[in-house]
C-alpha cells in the first residue's frame, strides 16, 4: 500500500487528470492507467478511512460546469459506476448483493458499457424539453440545443408520456475514421462536441446516443424498462441479457467483450445491474455509486496465431465445451496454448475452422478465447461436435432450451466425477486442502476413487503410492480429509453438487430442515413453502433425492464418518440464550460462518431476517438495508425493547 505522502500526491495528480478528462475532454493518460492509480487511492482509503482527503477524486462524480453553459440541476443524482477488473472482484460484488438480498434466484442484467458522455434527458407529453450533462452528479450543463442535433435521439416519442431517461452520447467508429486526423479518439471528440456553445459545430460531428436508464412509474425491472424505452423510440443496446448466478454473469460479461470488435462504437467493459427495481432501492447508493450496479472494465491484449486443432472437454455437469489448441503465442505476457470456443454455435457464427489463423484475446486473468478467424480457407477442416462423450462414450444429449450438449452419464463419466470431486473439495464446500487437479486425476484414473464418498475411504498406503505424494504429503491429505468430516450441513449439501443448489440455497435448506434425513423426506409442497425455493429447484431436489444412487451415496458418507454439523435454530443454554442475532456486512474480526457458529455455541439463535423478534443486529463493513429496517423498528419502540445494534468491536467483546 502507498504511504500517506504518496497518497496526497496521487490525489493531486488524479484531480489534474480528472480536469483534463471531464472539463477539457483531453486526457493525457489512458483509462487503464487512470484506473490503476485510482485503485491505489481506493485501497489506501479503505484501509485508513480517517485519513481520506476531502478533495479525493473518489468523492467526485464528474467535472465542473463549463464557462458559457447554463447549469442544470438534476432531478436525482446521476452517479458514476464502481469498477471491477477481474472475475475475483466481480464475485466479491456478487457476494455483497447476495448478503443483502435473500432471493437465491436474483436476476441481473448485463449490457455493453459504451465509452461516451453521460447525459440526462427530460420529455413532457412525449416531447424533448431539456437535456444536460452529468456534471458533478447533482448539477450538470444544459446542452438541450446540442442534443437536438443527434439524429438518433427522438424529439417526439411514440407515446405522450412524461419521462426522464439517461444515456451515453458517442461517436461511431466509422464516423471517427473520417475525422481521426483532427481528433484524439471517439469518446473525447463526442464529449467536446456536446459541450460546444454552437449547436452547428455539434451537428457537424454526427453524434449518436444510447439510452441506458429510464425513470417512469409502474415498471418493475430494468429489462422491462429497456423494452419500454425501445417502444417509445429510443435507441438502446441490442444485446442486453439476463443473467443468474456468478458463472452466468461472468460468461455474459466476457461475451460482451468477445463482440467488441464487431461494434461500430467503442466499449470499455460491461455493466452489471440488479434487474428488479425494488432490490435496487433496497440496496441503495454509496456516496458516489449505486450498490446495485458495477462496471466490469476489460484490460486486454490480442494476438494472431494458428488454430491447430479443436478438442472437447467435459465439465462437472457433463456439458461438452470445444477448446482450441493453438500454435503457442504470447498474450498479455503469458504464453497461450489453448483458448475457449464456448459452443458449436459460436464456432459457426465466427466461421472458425481447424487450420485457420485466428485472433485470440486474454483479458486480465480470464481464460483466453478465440475472437474470430482472420485467414480461412475452403480446405481447412470444419469442426463437428461429437455425437458421443469423448471420455466415456455415452451418446450426448441436447440441453433443453440451450445450444449446448451434455453427457448424461453423470455417475459413470470420469470427467464428470473428477469435476464433482474438485467441487466437493472446494473452499466453499468441504474445504479439503491439497486435493487438486493432478491428485484427483491420479485417484480417478487409477481406480482408487469411483464415487464422491470414496474420498473418505482413502488410506495412507494408497495415497503414499501416488506420484509426488511423499509420506508427509499423504499424512497431511488424510488429516485434511478427516477435518472435513465435521463441516456444516449447508456446506455438505452444497458439496453434493445437486443442480441449481448454490451456497445460499444450501444454507436455506440446512437452516429449515436441520439434517439430511429430514431434507430427503421433504415433500414438494414443503420445499415450495421456502420463499427462496421455486418449482425448478424443488423438482430437481426431489428428482435427485429419489435417485437410488444418490441415497446410497449419502448413506456411504454417513457410514464413513461424515457428520455434517448444523447450526441449531433451537436455543440452547448459554450466555446468549433468548437472543436472536442477524449479521449484515463484512466482519473484519472473523468470517460470518465462524461468527454464527460462535453465537449458537453461546446459546443464541441465528435469525433469517429483520423481524419483530430480532434482538441483536451485528453490523460489519458495507452493511445493506437491514440497518435502516432495524432503525425504523426501533423508532417505534421504547428504549428497553429496541433491537441492539452492535459494531464489530462490540460483537467480538460480547462473544469473548
Amino acid at each position: 500500500m502507498i504511504s500517506h505522502e504518496q497518497y496526497l500526491k496521487l490525489v493531486e495528480t488524479l484531480n489534474q487528470h480528472a480536469c483534463h478528462y471531464y472539463d477539457e475532454n483531453s486526457p493525457v493518460i489512458s483509462d487503464a492507467e487512470y484506473d490503476l492509480q485510482y485503485r491505489q487511492l481506493e485501497v489506501f482509503e479503505a484501509a485508513l478511512p480517517l485519513m481520506t482527503h476531502p478533495e479525493s477524486p473518489t468523492k467526485r462524480v464528474g467535472g465542473a460546469i463549463s464557462r458559457g453553459l447554463v447549469p442544470f440541476v438534476h432531478s436525482a443524482r446521476l452517479p458514476s459506476l464502481g469498477n471491477v477488473f477481474n472475475d475475483e472482484e466481480l464475485t466479491q460484488f456478487y457476494d455483497r448483493i447476495q448478503k443483502d438480498i435473500t432471493d437465491t434466484d436474483i436476476e441481473f442484467t448485463v449490457e455493453p458499457k459504451i465509452d461516451g458522455l453521460a447525459v440526462a434527458l427530460h420529455y413532457q407529453k412525449g416531447k424533448l424539453v431539456a437535456g444536460a450533462t452529468r456534471g458533478d452528479g447533482l448539477t450538470g450543463e444544459n446542452v438541450t440545443a446540442n442534443l437536438r442535433t443527434i439524429k438518433s435521439l427522438p424529439q417526439q416519442l411514440t407515446q405522450e408520456v412524461d419521462i426522464e431517461v439517461r444515456g451515453e452520447v458517442y461517436m461511431r467508429r466509422s464516423v471517427f475514421e473520417t475525422m481521426k486526423t483532427e481528433y484524439a479518439n471517439p469518446r473525447n471528440t463526442a464529449a467536446g462536441a456536446i459541450r460546444q456553445l454552437d449547436p452547428q459545430v455539434t451537428a457537424s460531428r454526427q453524434l449518436d446516443i444510447w439510452v441506458y436508464q429510464g425513470i417512469y412509474p409502474g415498471i418493475l425491472t430494468h429489462f422491462e424498462m429497456m423494452a419500454f424505452l425501445r417502444e417509445l423510440g429510443f435507441p438502446i443496446a441490442a444485446d442486453i441479457s439476463i443473467a443468474k448466478g456468478i458463472e452466468d454473469i461472468s460468461i455474459k460479461c466476457h461475451e460482451v467483450f468477445t463482440h467488441k470488435s464487431t461494434y461500430d462504437w467503442e466499449i470499455d467493459g460491461a455493466v452489471i445491474k440488479v434487474n428488479r427495481f425494488g432490490y435496487q432501492e433496497e440496496l441503495g447508493f454509496t456516496a458516489k455509486a449505486p450498490r446495485w450496479a458495477m462496471a466490469y472494465k476489460f484490460a486486454s491484449e490480442t494476438a494472431t496465431t494458428k488454430l491447430k486443432d479443436i478438442i472437447v472437454q467435459v465439465g462437472r455437469t457433463g456439458v461438452l465445451t470445444p477448446v482450441a489448441i493453438l500454435e503457442p503465442v504470447k498474450v498479455s505476457g503469458v504464453m497461450v496454448h489453448r483458448a475457449t470456443l464456448h459452443n458449436l454455435d459460436e464456432i459457426e457464427r465466427k466461421g472458425i475452422k481447424i487450420g485457420d489463423d485466428v485472433l485470440i484475446r486474454r483479458a486480465g486473468e480470464v481464460i483466453p478465447e478465440v475472437i474470430v478467424s482472420v485467414n480461412s480457407s475452403e480446405d481447412h477442416l470444419e469442426f463437428k461436435m461429437p455425437t458421443h462423450c469423448p471420455v466415456c462414450g455415452t451418446a450426448v444429449q441436447q440441453i433443453e432450451g440451450e445450444v449446448g450438449v451434455k453427457c448424461p452419464n453423470r455417475r459413470g463419466c470420469a470427467a464428470q466425477l473428477k469435476g464433482a470431486i474438485l467441487h466437493l473439495a472446494g473452499r466453499k464446500a468441504m474445504d479439503i486442502e491439497g486435493l487438486g487437479d493432478k491428485l484427483v486425476d491420479q485417484l480417478v484414473d487409477l481406480g482408487h476413487v469411483k464415487s464422491l464418498s470414496d474420498i473418505y475411504r482413502l488410506d495412507f498406503e494408497t495415497l503414499s503410492s501416488l506420484d509426488r505424494m511423499a509420506e508427509k504429503s499423504a499424512k497431511n491429505m488424510l488429516a485434511a480429509i478427516e477435518k472435513s468430516k465435521t463441516q456444516s450441513l449447508a456446506r455438505f449439501i452444497f458439496a453434493l453438487g445437486i443442480p441449481f443448489i448454490g451456497e445460499r440455497t444450501a444454507a436455506i435448506l440446512a437452516s429449515h430442515f436441520g439434517s439430511m434425513e429430514t431434507l430427503m423426506a421433504a415433500t414438494f409442497e414443503e420445499l415450495l413453502s421456502l420463499r427462496e425455493v421455486g418449482d425448478k429447484i424443488a423438482a430437481m431436489l426431489l428428482e435427485t433425492m429419489a435417485d437410488a444412487n444418490f441415497m446410497q451415496e449419502v448413506a456411504y458418507f454417513i457410514e464413513l464418518g461424515v457428520i455434517p454439523q448444523h447450526l441449531q435454530t433451537e436455543p440452547i443454554d448459554g450466555p446468549l440464550s433468548g437472543r436472536r442475532f442477524l449479521i449484515t456486512g463484512t466482519l473484519s474480526s472473523m468470517s460470518r460462518s465462524v461468527a454464527e457458529k460462535r453465537i449458537v455455541e453461546l446459546g443464541g439463535v441465528i435469525a433469517p431476517g429483520v423481524s419483530a423478534t430480532l434482538t441483536d443486529l451485528v453490523v460489519g463493513d458495507s452493511p445493506g438495508s437491514k440497518v435502516a429496517k432495524v432503525e425504523k423498528l426501533n423508532a417505534k419502540r421504547d428504549e428497553a425493547s429496541r433491537i441492539r445494534i452492535l459494531d464489530d468491536a462490540a460483537f467480538s467483546k460480547l462473544i469473548g
